[in-house]
């Protein structure tokens, strides 16, 4: 079976005769230009043959057109190899609370959202009718965090309705990205939430600041997309609120967060694919073949109907060599 035949057997609750995985990664520096990108994309995808391609963009490309400086990382490397490092934000583009009532919608024929849209149509177009292509997509709030330096915290408290404004700029503009997307022929968005997590927020405070705006971009998702993932990120994430999203699957560090194992995020969750149960600081990284296959196993123990996907609690670390991924590959296919 084609990799976009398994993940619509899934969809369609049937087993499939072999684990589905997908173990995704940061590409830079190729992630800095369009052309670059969907050649380490393809690369990586034609190597492993992941159950779906995913669009990894730098984790800073929502945030560049809104004015903020980044620092890209150093060429360490030579290909198909990977820096060690990505890009960093060294002047953020909202300082000041004020600054959330400058920001204005931006086109999607320009800069960086221009590219990444250029990325995606080249990843797609090779892969159409093979493999399901879901797009790296970042919620409004996370966007925000990313140009604000984390200070969105303090000022959506301090001043809750300038921020609000700032948050519906940023979901238009995201909004039109997703629009974007269908354009192109996108099988899915991965909606990525890095404040949906009790240690930076709370629920009260995200289901103002944070599910109105994501709801948004699912909806817009909804309208021509089949497989639109939901990552949680963080280590206390809210699970009972963004498991309730409209999406078909969920992903999130389930081997880092004490309260939620893929068996109560399947408890939790009986509708939807749940993607996960490698960690990938550990096992992945540098654990023996036996203690790799024991991680393998026992995801798959915990999800008995078999829909699930094998992957990350997030993107696999840089330093993780990408040999590791052919390991944890072969180690499942072996159980």
């Amino acid at each position: 079976m084609k990799p976009i035949e398994r993940i619509e057997a899934l969809l369609a609750g049937k087993t499939l005769d072999s684990p589905a995985i997908n173990l995704w990664k940061h590409f830079p520096p190729y992630d800095e230009e369009p052309s670059q990108l969907i050649k380490k994309t393809i690369q990586f995808q034609e190597r492993f043959q992941w159950d779906f391609v995913k669009v990894t963009y730098q984790g800073l490309y929502s945030i560049q057109d809104w004015g903020s400086v980044i620092k890209w990382p150093e060429r360490d490397c030579v290909w198909p190899n990977t820096c060690s490092q990505v890009g960093t934000v060294i002047e953020p583009s909202v300082k000041r609370i004020e600054d959330w009532s400058k920001l204005k919608p931006l086109p999607m024929n320009q800069g960086s959202w221009a590219d990444s849209i250029a990325a995606a149509k080249g990843v797609i177009e090779y892969f159409k009718g093979e493999a399901p292509v879901v797009v790296t997509v970042f919620n409004p709030l996370t966007t925000a965090a990313k140009m604000s330096d984390d200070k969105v915290l303090v000022h959506l408290r301090r001043d809750p309705e300038r921020v609000k404004k700032g948050l519906d700029v940023i979901s238009d503009t995201t909004q039109a990205f997703v629009e974007a997307l269908i354009d192109c022929g996108a099988d899915g968005i991965f909606l990525a939430t890095q404040l949906g997590t009790y240690d930076k927020l709370s629920v009260p405070e995200y289901e103002v600041f944070g599910r109105p705006y994501d709801l948004r971009i699912l909806e817009r998702a909804n309208e021509k997309m089949w497989f639109n993932i939901m990552h949680m990120h963080g280590n206390a994430p809210m699970f009972e609120l963004l498991a309730q999203y409209p999406v078909q699957a969920l992903n999130w560090h389930d081997r880092l967060v004490e309260d939620y194992d893929l068996k109560k995020g399947r408890r939790i969750c009986p509708d939807k694919i749940i993607i996960g149960g490698v960690d990938e600081f550990g096992a992945l990284y540098n654990g023996t073949d036996a203690e790799l296959t024991a991680q393998l196993r026992d995801a798959l123990e915990q999800v008995p109907d078999g829909r699930m996907i094998v992957g990350p609690g997030c993107c696999v670390p840089l330093h993780v060599n990408e040999d590791r991924l052919a390991l944890a590959k072969e180690l499942l296919a072996t159980i």
